[in-house]
């Protein structure tokens, strides 16, 4: 049954090359000839470009589905001379034959001596149909070159999205692996006091959690950004469990996050970032977000007051991965800047919509 289809496209591709052939070999012959056309330049016309150029179609065609494929297959040069030999040999044999018996004066008379027509004879006949054979052979040449190379472009293009999938789930492993890594930290500050927030901040993980688990490591996924939102919610209500301090963070939305999509889990290395090197504990000191939805991108800024205290530099890994992600999903289609003074910290993320770009929408 799997035999069908493959045949099926065979058979279409046949009767495609063979129209187009036809095409081909009348078109260039109506356009040379005179805009008179008598009866004799009609047979001449069916004899030379419809019999003759079957004939050559057929040469064509077992060249291009049988020589030139086993040779890119194989590289044996020497297999790929003999079957060429081979196979104009035998085509100029069976076009001398059909000639000899059915069409002399129209294609093997080659003038009058004494008066008399004289026909060539098969090596007379042999050396005219060597140039004519070569230009069919390159004829096929070329059309198996090119469609080996759009395969081969094609190959090309699948590997770079593996290569750049398998990227991104690294990327993303390490994102996960330190956002983890930090809230645990969180719950365990939590657990030591006896807080009885330790309970809403592991079911606020476990939400977090799921939502990371199921975005796929795929670069060209895309999330709904209110989904997005929602994430990123619960980690600042984990922090404000942690912290006990509820105004220490402003976030402020701006334009429709249900309209638009995103690459997931790209905006919270920023906040966790001010968490961990910024004050986060001083309602006067607050850490500010601010993101901007609109028809041609999002703006996204996170403001934090730097703290005295000397933190952990590992937390810098969370931006240098941002970073390297912004060049898998959005390359040519971001910019990110980062405004650092002695006592604040800043960074603004600037993404432009492509509307060209296929999206696959998840959900939460």
């Amino acid at each position: 049954m799997q035999d069908r289809p493959d045949r099926f496209y065979r058979l279409r591709e046949f009767a495609a090359l063979l129209a187009l052939w036809m095409f081909l070999m009348y078109g260039i012959s109506l356009l040379g000839m005179p805009k008179m056309f008598t009866p004799s330049t009609f047979r001449y016309l069916h004899i030379n470009r419809g019999v003759f150029g079957l004939l050559n179609f057929g040469l064509f065609y077992i060249a291009v589905r049988l020589v030139f494929p086993q040779f890119l297959s194989s590289r044996k040069w020497g297999q790929l001379l003999l079957k060429l030999l081979l196979l104009f040999t035998a085509a100029t044999l069976i076009k001398w034959t059909v000639a000899d018996r059915f069409f002399r004066e129209e294609i093997l008379q080659g003038g009058y001596r004494n008066g008399q027509p004289y026909y060539r004879d098969f090596w007379r006949y042999l050396r005219t149909e060597i140039w004519t054979n070569a230009m069919v052979g390159c004829a096929a040449l070329a059309y198996v070159l090119f469609f080996a190379w759009l395969a081969e472009d094609k190959r090309r293009k699948q590997l770079s999205l593996q290569k750049q999938d398998a990227e991104f789930a690294i990327l993303k492993m390490q994102l996960n692996a330190h956002f983890l890594m930090n809230s645990l930290n969180s719950i365990y500050s939590l657990a030591l006091v006896r807080s009885p927030q330790v309970v809403d901040a592991a079911q606020t993980l476990s939400q977090i959690l799921e939502y990371m688990t199921e975005q796929p490591p795929v670069a060209g996924y895309r999330t709904r950004l209110s989904d997005e939102l929602k994430y990123l919610e619960d980690f600042i209500a984990m922090q404000r469990l942690r912290t006990g301090c509820q105004d220490c963070v402003r976030m402020r939305v701006t334009g429709d996050p249900q309209a638009h999509e995103i690459a997931p889990l790209l905006l919270v290395p920023f906040v966790e970032n001010a968490f961990k090197h910024g004050v986060a504990n001083r309602p006067e000191q607050p850490v500010e977000i601010s993101l901007e939805c609109g028809d041609e991108g999002i703006g996204f800024t996170v403001h934090n007051f730097k703290t005295r205290k000397r933190k952990d530099q590992s937390g810098g890994i969370g931006l240098v991965n941002v970073r390297k992600r912004l060049e898998l999903v959005y390359p040519g289609q971001y910019d990110l800047s980062v405004n650092e003074t002695e006592n604040e910290y800043s960074s603004t993320l600037q993404i432009h919509w492509d509307n060209g770009h296929s999206m696959h929408s998840g959900g939460r």
